[in-house]
């Protein structure tokens, strides 16, 4: 919550983990990363405790970003894993650019969400139809300010807004928040997940161009229309059941929400079996991950 705080947490963090492999003594060691500091402990863990063990880094897109790609020895650390997993086919290029050797980086995308939106059918909302989720997490790559001033072009469109508004403080301004907005806060993931199967349409946006978001696997999963970033990723990605946008633009979004809501059926139709493909290729990319790992 209070980032002055947060060099105290991982110290605190990377004791509890290092004493649960102690403990457990794993072959496999699966990281998500960053913050770096696991692939230290991992590291250490193979040197002193298991010279055998395996070492998987699951490596998000802020990896490659500074501060964490620039602290000691992380290229060094990531040669040294058994598999690098990148999100996407655009990763693998970045990757190697900071130095990750090719034979290590193989790409696993994210699967689609797997979801029964059956579940909610019968429940119902407060917020006035049509209406679209926007799910945040206010870092700098969200043009929130934007969907706020396009939400005002928007009055017959109903706006809800999750994740930790906390975030949002010294880096947007949103005290001047439209009547048709709203801002729910951090959820637990049931009452997500009845938002987003409840709701008619899923915005998701990044000014990023490598950026896979996670919203657009949540939404195909719940089969919802999708209105994304008009990123060359996110369009190979998500090639049907999307409306594609210029994430700066105020026009271009209000134009987006408009379409996706007045094609509704047809782009479920589409996400459907833009489902069906995604959840194929996670499974086949899954299987040689394990292949690899058994070998």
């Amino acid at each position: 919550k209070y980032r002055i705080l947060r060099p105290i947490e991982y110290i605190i963090k990377s004791w509890k983990t290092f004493k649960i492999l102690y403990s457990a003594r794993p072959d496999l060691v699966w990281v998500q990363v960053a913050p770096t500091f696991l692939l230290y402990l991992a590291i250490m863990y193979r040197l002193l405790l298991n010279k055998n063990a395996r070492i998987v880094a699951d490596c998000h897109n802020c990896m490659y970003r500074n501060p964490w790609i620039k602290m000691p020895f992380s290229v060094k650390m990531l040669n040294s894993c058994n598999i690098v997993l990148v999100h996407n086919e655009n990763m693998v290029q970045v990757a190697t650019d900071k130095g990750v050797r090719n034979n290590k980086i193989v790409v696993l995308e994210t699967r689609p969400a797997q979801l029964d939106c059956k579940l909610f059918s019968e429940q119902t909302v407060s917020y006035k139809r049509p209406w679209i989720i926007f799910p945040c997490s206010f870092d700098s790559d969200e043009p929130i300010e934007v969907v706020m001033e396009a939400a005002r072009k928007m009055p017959e469109i109903s706006f809800v807004v999750t994740g930790d508004i906390d975030r949002a403080h010294g880096r947007y301004n949103i005290n001047d928040i439209p009547v048709n907005v709203k801002f729910t806060g951090f959820l637990k993931n049931e009452e997500f997940n009845k938002l987003l199967c409840l709701s008619d349409a899923v915005l998701g946006l990044t000014t990023r161009e490598n950026t896979h978001l996670s919203v657009a696997s949540e939404a195909v999963g719940a089969s919802k229309p999708l209105i994304l970033s008009n990123t060359e990723l996110l369009k190979n990605m998500y090639y049907t059941g999307a409306v594609y946008v210029e994430s700066t633009n105020v026009d271009s979004i209000v134009d987006g929400c408009r379409k996706a809501l007045s094609n509704k059926d047809i782009l479920i139709n589409q996400v459907l079996h833009l489902k069906e493909a995604r959840n194929k290729k996670w499974l086949n990319q899954a299987q040689f991950v394990a292949t690899l790992l058994s070998s």
